[in-house]
């Protein structure tokens, strides 16, 4: 199975955004060779090593997710002590998948992201890619981690899930979720994918389920693949590094769908709403499920034009709004819960918890039709190498009371590194909760004109689209614009010290180049150019309400090494840093 495409794409299209114009890593069998897919996504390969509890004498592999202390040595925990972090700091980055790996050298993930706050002095507006902790969520977790310490076996799984039980009401009190609407908690944003999946197995036992995706390009990388039930990481959170020969989670074969991409091959953006009621309709003639996705803020924050609802509240189709940038209103939310859509949400985006954590929001009408349905039959979907590999019992609401003893593993499996990601995520929340929905988007609106004037006002930069908190830019060369493989370098530089790699430099462009000042990753938009972006996270914004001046020196302190990368980017490129 794999995805055909609406939208007819050019040469070397068809593909998830991270790969340039020209590869051929998202053509349609990347897609369905979820090795290939993987492989292309890992900017740096690590030799990767299986790591088992020395006192358990089992010579099973290790999750990612068991607390991790002295006696239980994971992969993910030990490459982050390697680099000298804290137990509580290489906990931050256990039960996720590759991207949360510490790599040797660099002592960062491959987002160049530490499981620390930044220090003082270095400027920080990647909220669209992902975080750093910041102090308040830094802090929020470490408390946490402190009353997981010394606890084990059932006594560890018994805190594990009151705190997910707290998380998710606390969440629900800060989304001001509407009564009956239920939250189940996931690893990632990708990793929610295969929930509507799952609930669609649920409600139409063996039905041919067909998903569509829109914003391929500027959707996560895993997205796509997720989308068909493929894997998308060479790592699950609860089973460590998959055998290289694995494409597809158990019990989710059979399921096919569409992609539609972001964007024409000159940046312009595609109606993919329309392309989406199209299959909607299509799927239904042909006796399909379909799962019709809209993105409410891609990389660059776009959005599509219409939110698809869930068809008779989810008895014809299942609506997916991808929302998990985080950059919505508590009005636009209660909105696609009023149609049933589900709706995916992160809060390692916009509130800035480290990578990652996300939650799948199900409307009232749906979470009563789980109530009353029996989980799907396929004992094996709950294996290790199916949900079992992402969730545990802990992590679901009441309405899939029925799927807990299917997905309960063994004992000691609690996610503390999801507990603690989540927690630093809520503090974010909290900083914003007391502030009206209309003042912070009058200061998101007025943070963007700012800010993309500073850009403008640079002579070899330019802000070519603004979507809400996120200012996507493009950096000129002597020919045109910088591609997708000189932004890598560029975003790179961006987390460095690079001033004593430009001797031609002036006094000026030294201070900024010795900056660094993190950004979101680059995006390929067009085949004429690619994108950086400079986005407003929670901590900014709460920073910007208290004072605008400071927080707009850190944003001219961003744009200004921008420019002096672009100024002086062969140099850069010449000294092989």
């Amino acid at each position: 199975h794999g995805m055909e495409h609406v939208v007819k794409l050019w040469e070397g299209g068809g593909r998830a955004m991270g790969a340039e114009w020209k590869s051929d890593m998202y053509t349609r069998e990347g897609l369905k060779n979820v090795n290939l897919l993987s492989h292309s996504l890992q900017q740096q390969k690590a030799a990767f090593s299986t790591i088992n509890t020395p006192s358990s004498g089992s010579s099973g592999r290790r999750g990612f997710a068991t607390l991790a202390t002295d006696q239980v040595l994971e992969e993910p925990f030990s490459m982050a002590k390697a680099s000298g972090y804290t137990d509580f700091e290489a906990n931050l980055t256990c039960g996720g998948d590759d991207r949360s790996l510490i790599l040797e050298g660099s002592g960062a993930n491959k987002y160049h992201i530490r499981p620390q706050p930044i220090g003082e002095g270095q400027v920080f507006r990647g909220s669209c890619t992902g975080n750093p902790p910041t102090q308040r969520g830094y802090d929020a977790a470490e408390r946490l981690f402190k009353r997981f310490e010394g606890l084990e076996g059932a006594e560890l799984d018994k805190a594990v899930e009151a705190v997910f039980d707290d998380q998710r009401a606390r969440l629900t009190e800060l989304l001001e979720l509407p009564e009956g609407a239920e939250i189940i908690l996931c690893p990632s944003g990708s990793d929610a994918e295969y929930l509507p999946l799952a609930i669609a197995r649920a409600l139409k036992g063996d039905q041919h389920i067909t998903n569509g995706i829109t914003q391929l390009r500027e959707i996560g990388a895993g997205s796509a693949p997720a989308a068909i039930g493929n894997y998308f990481s060479t790592h699950a959170p609860l089973v460590g590094r998959l055998p290289d020969e694995i494409e597809s989670l158990t019990g989710f074969e059979g399921i096919d769908g569409i992609t539609i991409t972001a964007r024409e091959k000159d940046g312009s953006v595609v109606d993919a709403s329309k392309e989406m009621d199209m299959f909607v309709k299509e799927s239904l003639a042909g006796g399909k499920y379909p799962i019709a996705h809209g993105v409410f803020g891609g990389k660059t924050g776009i959005r599509d034009n219409k939110m698809p609802p869930s068809l008779d509240a989810g008895e014809s189709s299942l609506g997916v709004v991808d929302a998990c940038q985080g950059r919505f209103t508590k009005e636009e939310l209660k909105e696609w819960l009023d149609q049933d859509s589900i709706v995916l949400f992160t809060a390692s985006k916009f509130y800035q918890a480290p990578p990652f954590c996300g939650a799948v929001i199900v409307p009232a009408s749906i979470a009563n039709k789980l109530r009353s349905s029996a989980p799907p039959t396929d004992q094996a979907m709950y294996g290790p190498f199916g949900l079992g590999g992402f969730l545990t019992d802990k992590e679901l609401p009441n309405s899939m009371e029925s799927w807990k003893p299917l997905l309960q593993g063994k004992e000691g499996n609690g996610n503390v590194g999801l507990a603690l990601r989540w927690e630093a995520g809520l503090a974010g929340m909290d900083a914003l909760a007391s502030v009206p929905e209309a003042m912070k988007t009058e200061a998101v609106e007025e943070w963007a004109g700012q800010v993309s004037d500073m850009v403008n006002a640079e002579s070899n930069l330019d802000a070519c689209y603004v979507e809400r908190s996120i200012v996507s830019i493009r950096l000129a060369k002597e020919d045109g614009w910088l591609d997708m493989s000189e932004l890598r370098d560029a975003y790179r530089w961006m987390s460095m010290d690079v001033s004593n790699l430009v001797p031609g430099a002036t006094d000026e462009e030294k201070l900024y180049l010795s900056k660094p000042a993190y950004t979101g990753q680059p995006v390929d938009v067009s085949e004429s150019h690619a994108i950086l972006r400079i986005a407003l996270g929670v901590e900014s914004l709460v920073s910007y309400l208290g004072d605008p001046v400071n927080t707009l020196d850190e944003d001219q302190i961003t744009v200004k090494k921008l420019a002096a990368i672009a100024k002086h980017f062969n140099t850069l490129k010449k000294s092989g840093q």
